[in-house]
């Protein structure tokens, strides 16, 4: 499983080697209302920057795939 940032309905994957920094600059940016530029991947592997404005950002879901997790309903 990759890891994700996930902004509305758009979502990205995240390097491997820059999760923790990314992790921390989402936080940042969300707690103090930041604007952060993030070095991240789209649908079809290209890296791409996205800036994430946490003024203007209700909610972001960050997965770092650090767990398993439970069987789902359709497996």
């Amino acid at each position: 499983m990759a890891k994700k940032l996930v902004i509305g309905h758009e979502e990205w994957t995240i390097p491997d080697a820059t999760a923790e920094a990314i992790a921390l600059q989402v936080q940042d940016a969300m707690l103090n209302g930041r604007s952060v530029a993030l070095e991240l991947n789209d649908a079809d592997g290209r890296a791409v920057t996205v800036f994430l404005n946490g003024a203007a950002s209700s909610s972001v879901v960050l997965d770092l795939d650090r767990g398993p997790r439970p069987p789902s309903e359709m497996s």
